[in-house]
């Protein structure tokens, strides 16, 4: 058994952008160290291993992650590889029995998310899915408005993913890139239906049931290789995803979540995270809260936005009460959050607040939405990977 004092031995697979990035943030991290990390590439294995270097930390190398498998010498994993390859390696992790962290996306299909699902269950592995943005400093003030009751029965909610990244889509070999020229539909989805998913208590007591997707032309790219880069020879390939996907989800209660992907056209980075329930609204587009006063006329219809800088102070959740960003954390906080809840939560043998039901729902919203639009925006039924047992599962608090 563990002991409490114990550091855990971590791997980290996938050395890429968003892998190697993550490496100082987890050296951070109190109760692991990193032993061993793996890529395919042998360069990018170089440069994770001298980032580590340069924070004292001294790490196995490897090419091949079933040689971590095999020697049994790691007690937690981070699986950061591509889209395509993360849920498969995951799986395999699971069915070792090592506890497994997963990076975000889409899936390509409902089957892999059934697959994953299976592999937790069967095996009892300890599974946490990295949506950072759960752990948002917005993101977790509105859950802690909503469970003190303080926005009255949330309603609707929006989410979005709304990040201009037309830059990274000059390397054609980036596997973002590919996804795009490929695949259509919200292929990004798990950062705008995360958060709201747990304000609404999706999968514990709740769950998203249909959703209807609708997409624009795919021009954007067009517009920025003629204007920033004519000679470039992806100017002429097509973009299967659409500049803007548009989904409406219908939940169990009858909530309403409206969610956006646009990361091809020119625009300020947002999630637009909103919030609205019977007695008030949170956006974070507006920066802002509102709530409705016994003293106000309800038949006047308008009231103040109240700026949230002037009341964070007062409504921030407990983590950030007590955490102060770290400057090595490229999101401010949320990293640094997620990861030190997955140690803390394998250490005690704890349920995981973002698990694979939460994973899989949140995934399969990529496939379902291409084919809500390949249909005219019919509605697509969302599986119930919890077969029934969200009706009554308990929900697992941010603490």
């Amino acid at each position: 058994m563990m002991h409490p004092s114990d550091t855990l031995r971590a791997a980290v697979i996938g050395l890429g952008p968003r892998g190697s990035g993550l490496l100082p943030t987890m050296t951070a991290v109190p109760g692991m160290r990193i032993t061993a990390i793996c890529d395919l590439d042998a360069d990018l294995v170089k440069k994770g291993s001298d980032i580590l270097k340069e924070r004292g930390v001294e790490a196995e190398c490897f090419q091949d992650y079933h040689e971590i498998i095999r020697r049994k010498e790691t007690d937690l994993v981070f699986v950061i590889t591509n889209w395509i390859s993360h849920i498969p390696i995951t799986i395999d992790f699971l069915r070792a029995g090592i506890p497994t962290a997963a990076e975000v996306c889409g899936a390509s299909s409902l089957r892999e998310c059934w697959e994953l699902v299976r592999a937790q269950e069967e095996s009892g592995t300890p599974f946490m899915f990295l949506e950072n943005c759960c752990f948002g400093r917005l993101e977790l003030a509105a859950l802690r408005l909503a469970r003190e009751g303080v926005l009255g029965r949330v309603e609707y909610a929006e989410g979005a993913y709304c990040h201009d990244i037309r830059y990274a889509f000059l390397n054609p070999e980036r596997h973002r890139v590919k996804a795009n020229i490929h695949r259509h539909g919200d292929l990004y989805p798990t950062h705008s239906i995360g958060a709201v998913s747990k304000i609404l208590r999706v999968n514990c007591g709740n769950r998203l049931v249909s959703v209807s997707s609708m997409g624009s032309p795919a021009n954007g790219m067009r517009s920025y290789f003629d204007r920033f880069a004519p000679d470039n020879p992806m100017r002429d390939i097509p973009f299967a995803c659409e500049d803007v996907t548009c989904s409406l989800i219908r939940c169990a209660g009858g909530e309403l979540i409206f969610l956006k992907h646009n990361v091809l056209l020119p625009r300020p980075y947002s999630r637009g995270f909103l919030v609205q329930g019977t007695l008030g609204i949170i956006s974070e587009d507006k920066d802002a809260l509102h709530i409705e006063s016994a003293q106000e006329d309800g038949h006047r219809g308008h009231g103040e936005w109240q700026p949230l800088h002037e009341i964070r102070d007062q409504i921030d959740h407990p983590l950030w009460r007590d955490y102060a960003a770290s400057a090595s954390d490229p999101h401010g906080g949320m990293d640094f959050l997620e990861l030190r809840d997955f140690v803390r939560r394998v250490r005690g043998r704890l349920p995981m607040a973002v698990d694979v039901y939460d994973a899989a729902a949140w995934m399969c919203l990529t496939p379902l939405s291409a084919q809500s639009i390949e249909m005219g925006g019919a509605p697509q039924a969302i599986p119930d990977f919890t077969d029934g047992k969200w009706a009554e599962r308990e929900e697992v608090p941010f603490v």
